[in-house]
């Protein structure tokens, strides 16, 4: 799901390069749809939020798009450390639509929350009620309890809430506010308000029951067995993309939505016409443009091993190569050129080319870029900027003339892995140019479609030419399909973790207009957490990595701490999943042994929480840490002289702690101490990590889970560099 979204960003991205979006200098902001000037805009969010004096640099601009005008007002800081303030202001009624801010962080430090829960909803609660007040009677308060702290993160801890807006007492999350705030300061950190007026909203008077919708989530069906390729964060590693048998929602149906009142699945094509792709099933006998005597496509499309660094192509031959296929305007000239890693195919290389006019020359810029394997010498994307403006008296080509258009490009390029994709129809939403058409190529293997493979292609209807074109072709092997579980197990089991809700969705209509459904869709909680996708051979839950679903992905809200001494760290721990044993009680009187104390801290990096250590896991991650070095039962309780020696090795401290002669504690029972313990005890105790009442230590007494809970917030608020392993 995260890769999809990704291409269809990219895709969004090229469209709105060549949409019409006005914006306006300075002096010149407003036109005869504002009711407010600049000066008022900016007022009105001076009035309401707290801008650092340092963002002293003010840009502001007028927009017009999808019939609102707005005013874009940016505060940046002169100096460093960098930070910035965004906000949007509508331009008709002086609405406050967003608001975003920024700081560079001043040093790498672990930056723990100050502000509770409770008082973070209240600042948020406040700031609603003031700007949103006319519609707060119609939203609800939905709450993620699934927001979890890192401790690898040099930003403060944000606290996220969410109000959604209801109708007819049925949920309508296309419209609503969010707000993020600061844990460290209270800050506003992100306000977004979205509210779309004159909705008609169907009456919920006859609608399907649960089971009828049900059913015809089986019938359609809605789950798509898909393969799913993982993804590589890092392309210079050596890390290996695995491919995954998955079941998905189909993209087709508008997030697994069935209309509550016809009991048919909602599907539109924001394109106005659907066809299929009839003659992309079959080969083609045009050839690929001569290539250099590097390894041709089709071996690339084989799967086989790329070539090494020495049979790269040159750049000229990288050129030449883009020159047989495109026709390069004779007023741009190549300004650059780079050879970087193939982000899917790491061992791979890319030539990535860019034209551009001479800014001295012409008055308009215009730009053509273009990415050529430098193994293989495949041509493998391209875009370039609109020659022609669409007018009213511009007459596009229709869709199908436009598909033809673009299927013709590709069996000319990819003549060998045409055959091996089909037309699938998504749900960009909207109305797109007059002078744009897209389609979207997915890939089949086994006749099973590869998630974030495929072909992407624009055709400019006006100019009757291809405009950008994209080729994702991992070279990964792929699976036998054998095994994978039934459609109606998986989609059974995936039901019972979603069931069916009803609510009302908004479609954005191919003719700009915007319509709202009832209908019955697979519940997310308004989490963003929520599985996205099954194993297809286990029907287990899996994450973005191809991991089985966390089993420490929820923060922990306890319900058991009320009154306790360390009830602040404890409600601060939680946030990071780690103390889950028991659920949403946390046990604070009960003794804690070494391996609970030392899978919390694993837990609380952030780093763990797809996985269940045992104690094995536990003691070979700690020693590699260096947190423990004795050999001790992790299951044996754990003293407070421990405490302190696990805490200090944590902040990378021991040196300091084995110093001799230089340390005293003041506790009548110093004396009991061991030599060896002294230094730990000392520094834990001056630092606030150790949580001592009265004179004495009693340096053998046990610690309990909220005396642990204690020390490890208070550990990880010593101001240090961030620790390596958290990272």
């Amino acid at each position: 799901m995260l890769l999809r979204k990704i291409r269809h960003l990219n895709i969004i991205v090229i469209v709105m390069l060549l949409l019409q979006v006005t914006v306006y200098p300075v002096s010149t902001l407003g036109s005869e749809k504002a009711s407010i000037t600049a000066e008022q805009a900016v007022k009105i969010v001076k009035d309401n939020f707290t801008i650092p004096e340092k963002y002293s640099q003010l840009f502001t601009g007028y927009n017009e798009y999808n019939k609102r005008a707005t005013y874009s007002l940016n505060w940046n800081s002169a100096e460093p450390p960098g930070g910035s303030f965004h906000a949007e202001v509508d331009a008709t009624n002086g609405d406050i639509l967003n608001v975003g801010q920024w700081q560079q962080p001043t040093q790498p430090s672990i930056k723990l929350p100050l502000l509770s829960a409770s008082d973070a909803e209240k600042k948020a609660t406040a700031l609603i009620t003031k700007l949103a007040q006319k519609h707060l009677a119609e939203m609800q308060l939905v709450k993620n309890d699934q927001q979890v702290l890192s401790l690898n993160n040099a930003q403060p801890f944000t606290y996220n809430y969410r109000w959604i807006r209801v109708v007819n007492d049925i949920p309508f999350p296309n419209n609503g506010v969010n707000i993020s705030v600061s844990g460290q300061d209270g800050q506003i950190i992100n306000y977004n308000y979205n509210w779309t007026e004159d909705l008609t909203f169907p009456k919920a008077s006859a609608v399907i029951s649960p089971e009828q919708a049900r059913q015809v989530f089986n019938e359609t069906p809605m789950l798509e067995l898909q393969y799913y390729l993982t993804p590589i964060m890092d392309p210079q590693a050596s890390e290996k993309q695995r491919v995954l048998l998955v079941y998905q929602l189909a993209n087709d149906f508008q997030g697994g939505a069935i209309d509550a009142l016809s009991g048919k699945p909602v599907t539109i094509d924001p394109q106005g016409i659907s066809y299929s792709a009839s003659a992309s099933a079959s080969a083609s006998t045009s050839t690929v443009p001569a290539k250099t005597s590097s390894a041709p496509a089709e071996e690339s499309a084989s799967g086989k091993d790329s070539q090494d660094n020495s049979q790269q192509i040159s750049q000229t031959e990288a050129v030449n190569i883009v020159k047989k296929i495109i026709k390069i305007p004779s007023n741009l000239v190549l300004q650059g050129c780079s050879l970087n890693p193939d982000w899917q195919n790491p061992s791979e290389q890319i030539w990535n080319l860019q034209w551009n006019t001479d800014p001295f020359k012409t008055s308009g810029q215009q730009f053509l870029s273009a990415r050529v394997n430098a193994q293989t010498g495949d041509f493998v994307g391209f875009n370039q900027s609109s020659e022609v403006n669409p007018t009213a008296n511009s007459k596009p080509i229709s869709r199908k003339d436009a598909q033809k258009i673009a299927e013709d490009f590709l069996k000319l390029i990819q003549s060998k892995r045409f055959p091996l994709v089909k037309l699938r129809s998504d749900n960009f939403g909207g109305k797109m140019p007059a002078n744009i058409q897209m389609f979207n190529y997915v890939r089949l293997e086994n006749g099973i479609p590869v998630s974030n493979n495929g072909m992407n292609i624009v055709i400019d209807t006006v100019a009757k030419k291809v405009s950008n074109y994209d080729l994702n072709w991992s070279n990964s092997e792929f699976p036998s399909s054998s095994g994978v579980l039934p459609l109606d197990k998986v989609t059974e089991r995936f039901l019972q973790i979603r069931p069916l809700t009803l609510n009302y969705t908004l479609l954005y209509l191919p003719n700009d207009q915007l319509e709202v459904r009832l209908v019955y869709q697979p519940n997310t909680d308004n989490s963003q957490y929520m599985p996205s996708m099954l194993d297809a051979k286990t029907g287990d839950l899996m994450d973005v990595f191809g991991k089985s679903q966390p089993q420490w992905s929820g923060s922990h809200t306890f319900t058991d701490i009320q009154g306790n001494y360390a009830e602040k760290e404890i409600s601060i721990i939680g946030l990071t999943g780690a103390f889950g044993e028991y659920g949403q009680s946390f046990h604070p009187d009960e003794k804690i042994t070494t391996s609970t104390l030392l899978r919390a801290m694993l837990t609380a990096e952030g780093n763990n929480r797809n996985r269940v250590l045992n104690d094995e896991d536990v003691a070979k991650m700690a020693k590699e840490r260096g947190w423990l070095k004795e050999d001790v039962k992790l299951e044996s309780e754990l003293s407070r002289a421990d405490l302190c020696k696990i805490m200090i090795r944590y902040l990378g401290m021991e040196p300091a702690a084995k110093a001799q002669g230089i340390y005293a504690v003041p506790f009548k029972d110093a004396n009991t101490l061991q030599p060896d313990s002294l230094g730990y005890v000392a520094l834990a105790w001056g630092l606030g990590i150790l949580k001592v009442d009265g004179d004495t230590l009693q340096p053998t007494q046990t610690v309990t889970r909220a005396d642990a809970a204690y020390a490890l917030v208070h550990a990880y608020a010593v101001d240090r560099p961030t620790n390596p392993y958290m990272r």
